[in-house]
């Protein structure tokens, strides 16, 4: 059996280092004004708990779709029969596989011995014992012990609550006040649990997003598509860096088309993604002004302000990777004004959006 096992392994990891480097190969999303804002996926298995390759893969598989950072998050309760139950594996094999690549490898972990799962990021004995106890209270103190960050993983899971919604339980809660519980994943894949988002908001916890991919990643094939990441804005690029964003929870969630977090990441992220010219068409009060998108995210907006436009409705898409042209009548020839959006996939918080003022300055007709 072990042959076998070790057989089936080999063709799926030869299978996959011969894919193809094709499709979107990078997120590619702006640094903000004093951070780097670091593409991470804080939960992933592999071949040591019920993932279907091994770390190597991973570590491939991140770098071909441009994230910055990975953990590599196995069950630690419980190993697949003929892997070596060493929970220090995965870590290691996958910093052997990066080499002098430009990936960060973050240490950690899944506890999740009962149907309440936390991933612990930064821990130092993945083969603890107090980490594999039915009690979650118990894990998560053997985590902290350690030095970890913990968040909860997948809150509103139907095995957990039925109704998707994540529930509010008072120990966790209590966990949450005394900074056991430092995060939430507001998304995990494709799921996203709203009244998570309230919980890291009112808590003050780290907003999280990941994959909690278990099969083999072929987003790097796909156009226009992307893992679920955290979005983490550090000051270095390295385990400490991290470590230090968390926990000062400079963190948002790039899912499908939406951006999640608080407006303070959210609004110099937007920012920095663009570049605005205008000038005006001669002979008119009608302000031509080019925006220019160097993010992969879709900005959908709605137009709020006093200004109306004479080439598009008031709710437009500032597409990514591109030039956006608007044409606004302002009545009067102006120096400079701002266009008071509200951008519909940048969320601030259970079914609210962010709100902005961008700058338009008006190029000198001399």
């Amino acid at each position: 059996m072990n042959k076998i096992f070790v057989l089936v392994s080999t063709l799926i990891l030869s299978s996959l280092t011969a894919l193809p480097q094709s499709g979107n190969s990078e997120i590619n999303l702006p640094d903000i004004p004093g951070f780097y804002t670091m593409k991470c996926d804080f939960h992933m298995h592999t071949v040591f708990s019920d993932g279907v390759v091994w770390p190597r893969v991973r570590v491939q598989e991140a770098l071909q779709e441009g994230l910055d950072a990975i953990a590599i998050t196995d069950h630690l309760e419980s190993a697949p029969r003929h892997i070596e139950d060493d929970k220090t594996l995965g870590y290691e094999m996958a910093k052997r596989a990066v080499r002098d690549q430009d990936l960060v490898i973050v240490p950690g972990g899944e506890i999740s011995a009962s149907r309440d799962h936390f991933n612990a990021l930064f821990l130092t004995d993945q083969n603890e014992q107090g980490l594999k106890d039915k009690d979650p209270e118990t894990r998560i103190n053997a985590a902290v012990e350690q030095g970890a960050f913990v968040f909860w993983n997948h809150p509103g899971w139907t095995p957990r609550a039925k109704d998707g919604v994540a529930p509010f339980d008072k120990d966790f809660i209590k966990m949450m006040k005394e900074g056991k519980i430092q995060g939430i994943e507001v998304c995990n894949g494709g799921s996203y649990f709203d009244n998570a988002l309230e919980m890291c908001l009112k808590y003050d916890l780290a907003i999280m997003g990941t994959s909690d991919i278990h099969g083999i990643s072929y987003y790097h094939l796909q156009e226009d598509n992307h893992r679920t990441v955290t979005l983490v804005f550090t000051r270095e690029k390295t385990v400490e860096g991290i470590q230090e964003a968390l926990l000062d929870r400079r963190t948002a969630v790039y899912q499908g088309d939406h951006i999640i977090g608080r407006e303070e990441f959210l609004e110099p992220l937007f920012m920095s993604a663009l570049e605005v010219s205008a000038a005006y068409r001669g002979g008119t009060q009608l302000a031509e002004v080019a925006i220019v998108n160097n993010s992969d995210v879709d900005f959908i907006c709605e137009n709020t302000g006093k200004y109306n436009f004479y080439n598009r409705p008031h709710i437009f898409t500032i597409k990514a990777n591109s030039t956006t042209e608007i044409t606004v009548k302002t009545i009067e020839e102006l120096e400079s004004f701002d266009l008071d959006l509200l951008i519909l996939n940048a969320i601030t918080a259970p079914r609210e959006s962010m709100e902005v003022k961008l700058p338009v300055s008006i190029a000198s007709s001399e």
